[in-house]
């Protein structure tokens, strides 16, 4: 793939190749399996490339015992990363796994710089969020945090500076934040689901607008770090799932925050919260998620493969994405970590 644009005649060349008969080693490394489904179009949207920068920080080793480390953040991270790659295309994908306060700032910085025009640039955070109750402050808190030290935390308004600069050369922006993200980096108002959402001609529309859209995982209130045992959050739990079930070839930020919310709020006692951020050029676009969908027809679902350049900033951290997870009959401890989703009134 170069950049997002798929040429599909060389794409179901390889995949005919990889399917009657090319190296294991070769379909292991460069193979994405490909459940049966319509023939894609392609993308219509033409744009600049997919990056995303993914953090998951679990475990933290706070002297003081203040911040206790969690189930799930690694293992949500990897997940959404597999995901973006091998489902949605993305070429420049960079994971990040328990940060420290200078590997958050240095990602985010190295992520700004590599970004140009007409890019789509997708960042999630999932791990401990913490609200000061005496200046309303927030803060994403990196694993080497200590205690209640808010110079040990990365600050909202630190990361609302780094987002604006991603913003200020990207066509699409997307925060998704499985911690405490809102107040005033978000508007209050949500946008109102359109009547053609979904139509070729609503998805060019909001492409072609500028967007810096936030996704967060709630209001004040604690939720489960493992949700039923699945090891993800609430929130990342459904929002993996909408992605994996998605069958469109294009789709919408509202429609994922609309079908996010939904399932959440119909399940935990927690609401996620969207919007923009204020002052970073929103024309009311969209983040759109293109889905790499590829049909041979002739070819048994479980022999096809397709063969994807992908262009990898970090290849450590594909490794470690693709490295195994857990067994699926690790039981977690019983009284799960919380992770706290508080709104910010103030910066």
């Amino acid at each position: 793939m170069s950049r997002q644009r798929i040429w599909w005649w060389p794409v179901l060349l390889c995949a005919t190749a990889l399917a009657l008969g090319t190296s294991a080693h070769a379909q292991q490394k460069r193979g994405i399996a490909v459940e049966p489904v319509p023939r894609s179009e392609g993308n219509p949207l033409g744009g600049g490339t997919y990056r995303a920068l993914v953090i998951g920080n679990q475990r933290y080793a706070d002297p003081t015992g203040h911040w206790k480390s969690l189930e799930t953040p690694v293992r949500d991270a990897r997940a959404l990363y597999r995901v973006l790659r091998e489902e949605y295309g993305f070429e420049d994908v960079r994971l990040v796994e328990n940060a420290s306060r200078r590997d958050m700032l240095l990602a985010l910085h190295e992520l700004g710089k590599r970004v140009l025009a007409d890019d789509n640039v997708l960042i999630y955070y999932a791990g401990h969020g913490f609200l000061d109750p005496d200046t309303g402050r927030g803060y994403w808190v990196p694993v080497d945090a200590q205690g209640t030290d808010h110079t040990t935390f990365l600050r909202n308004s630190t990361i609302r500076d780094e987002l604006s600069i991603v913003a200020g050369r990207a066509q699409h922006t997307l925060l998704i934040s499985d911690s405490c993200f809102s107040g005033t980096l978000l508007r209050s108002a949500t946008r109102s689901m359109q009547r053609d959402i979904g139509s070729q001609r609503y998805y060019r529309q909001v492409a072609a607008k500028k967007s810096v859209q936030i996704l967060s995982a709630g209001g004040v209130e604690y939720v489960d770090d493992n949700y039923r045992n699945s090891g993800h959050s609430p929130f990342t739990y459904f929002l993996l799932n909408s992605l994996a079930h998605n069958r469109q070839n294009l789709l919408a930020t509202s429609e994922l925050v609309a079908d996010v919310t939904k399932a959440v709020a119909n399940n935990v006692d927690q609401v996620p919260q969207s919007g923009v951020l204020q002052g970073a050029g929103d024309e009311l676009g969209e983040f759109i998620f293109f889905r790499v969908d590829v049909h041979v027809e002739g070819v048994p679902a479980d022999r096809v493969k397709v063969k994807v350049n992908v262009i990898q900033a970090e290849p450590e951290a594909a490794e470690a994405a693709e490295a195994a997870a857990p067994a699926a009959d690790e039981s977690p401890t019983r009284d799960a970590p919380t992770r706290l989703i508080a709104p910010l009134p103030t910066l």
